[in-house]
């Protein structure tokens, strides 16, 4: 019986010690387990954390590639093949490129190519498309170079102004858009007005204040800066004060000088388009009254009106103008002396006579 008993107790034994190693598997090492566990995990976890770095590490490089590419094509679009396309207008308006520099002052490519874009869309707008005639590609080239001369000379006038300590403000822009917005007396809506902007320039209106701007910003530093053209107003206005009004005699007093002319102008309506000089004539209060000195709307000098008739639509009227050869002058010289540096080259093809001057824009009907 003894040695059953011993069996039976070692059996129990054996058992109580089989479950004692459990408890202590379970209990006392479960954190060494759990290590092991994760420690296994890691070579599962680590290559997807390495792939996850390498592909951002590609995507930065593949974004900056395609980023460089895109340049170099819009580069070479706007530099070498002088593409003037909408696309590469909106291109040049989102990234600031330069189109050329005077006296260190950047002219904005935008500008150059909304001044050209402008003047193209006007004149199709009355011609109907220019085709891909040589004559057609002659006057296109004639008008990039008048847009880059004009958008070097408005980029210059920009900084002279604020360099004086002057500038453009809203209330001018919105002076001259009103008169554009007006037609035989009445007020174009909103919505009308820059339907027609559109249509006759290719511009929205944001576009076309700059355009006003610019223009005006030309027109303020001549009159602030052109000191030979202020003397001569106040010489003018003297002698026309001493003789009656009498234009003619003191035109003749200045025969030699090409800087002023006489014009005689027979009835024409008040809406003119003459600098404002009927609109003004028609708001004297007399016959043979003579205004004061005002600046053209073209910006090109001073004028002096004096009404000789008018009736309810119509004006006849003398003016002598006093041009303004300031700023042109300086931007000769800056020319000449090699300080105006352009960074695309627009070859004129043989016969190409050179475009009017842009004169800013006129109402727009």
């Amino acid at each position: 019986m003894s040695k059953i008993k011993d069996k039976i107790n070692e059996k129990r034994e054996a058992r109580r010690e089989e479950k004692a190693k459990k408890q202590n598997i379970t209990q006392q090492n479960i954190e060494e387990s759990r290590d092991e566990i994760l420690a296994k995990g890691k070579k599962f976890k680590y290559p997807f954390q390495y792939a996850k770095h390498r592909l951002i590490i590609n995507a930065i490089a593949i974004g900056l590639v395609a980023i460089i590419m895109f340049v170099l094509v819009g580069w070479v679009q706007l530099y070498k093949s002088l593409n003037t396309s909408e696309v590469m207008y909106r291109f040049t308006r989102t990234i600031p490129l330069s189109v050329a520099d005077v006296d260190d002052v950047k002219v904005r490519f935008s500008d150059y190519l909304m001044l050209y874009r402008s003047s193209i869309r006007s004149v199709e707008r009355q011609q109907g498309e220019l085709g891909d005639t040589d004559e057609a590609e002659k006057e296109r080239r004639q008008f990039m170079r008048q847009a880059l001369t004009d958008a070097e000379d408005y980029s210059y006038a920009m900084a002279k102004l604020k360099e004086i300590g002057k500038e453009v403000s809203e209330e001018e822009i919105d002076e001259v858009i009103t008169e554009h917005k007006t037609i035989d007396g009445e007020l174009r809506s909103d919505e009308a007005f820059e339907g027609i902007v559109k249509d006759n320039f290719g511009l929205s209106i944001k576009e076309y204040r700059r355009l006003i701007m610019l223009s005006l910003a030309r027109k303020k530093v001549s009159a602030e800066l052109d000191k030979d053209a202020k003397e001569l107003a106040d010489q003018i206005e003297e002698m026309l004060a001493e003789n009656n009004n009498d234009m003619k005699k003191v035109a003749n007093e200045f025969a030699n000088n090409k800087t002023i002319a006489l014009e005689e102008v027979d009835s024409v309506e008040y809406a003119n388009l003459d600098g404002g000089r009927a609109m003004v004539a028609s708001q004297l209060g007399d016959v043979g009254d003579v205004s004061q000195r005002f600046v053209s709307k073209s910006g090109d000098g001073y004028y002096f009106v004096k009404l000789v008739d008018r009736t309810d639509t119509t004006v006849s009227y003398q003016s002598i103008w006093i041009r303004f050869d300031w700023f042109n002058n300086m931007m000769q010289k800056l020319r000449d002396d090699g300080k105006v540096h352009e960074k695309i080259t627009i070859e004129l093809l043989e016969g190409d006579d050179e475009v009017p001057e842009d004169d800013g824009p006129e109402k727009v009907d």
